[in-house]
């Protein structure tokens, strides 16, 4: 098992005296910049790519079909985006392109504020999928040896 189906196959199977104390991470986030389209591009497909990834390691832990982590793409003319969703939470991870620059942006539920955000870097997806599995209210099971 990786260190992040780790991560969820302990929250998942925790008890509900330890859920109580679990608090969602949240994902290192910074004012969202314009930067050369380029390097926003390399950064889209880069949390993109690390989110499929983590998305489909989480469904195998989360087991039942109804309890999995989704992952939809959006294809529009200047923007790469995608969302991650579960149980009625999403988030959404863009990049929006124009006159050779790039802008991103996170969006959804847990990530509001007063200024535009987005994630630092793909190293801070675990953490956006481990607060939308946590504060969905996901069901916990106990681990039988």
């Amino acid at each position: 098992m990786t260190p992040f189906m780790l991560r969820v196959a302990e929250y998942v199977g925790a008890d509900e005296d330890e859920i109580d104390h679990i608090v969602a991470p949240l994902p290192a986030t910074r004012i969202s910049q314009k930067i050369a389209a380029s390097h926003g591009a390399d950064k889209q497909v880069a949390i993109r790519s690390l989110a499929e990834q983590l998305v489909c390691e989480a469904n195998a832990v989360l087991g039942h079909a109804s309890d999995h982590l989704t992952l939809t793409d959006e294809t529009l003319p200047d923007e790469l985006a995608f969302e991650v969703g579960f149980r009625g939470r999403a988030a959404r991870v863009s990049t929006t392109f124009a006159d050779g620059t790039a802008y991103s942006r996170l969006v959804g539920d847990g990530f509001e504020s007063e200024l535009p955000q987005e994630l630092n870097s793909a190293d801070d997806v675990p953490d956006l999928l481990m607060r939308l599995i946590i504060e969905s209210g996901t069901p916990h099971h106990t681990v039988n040896g």
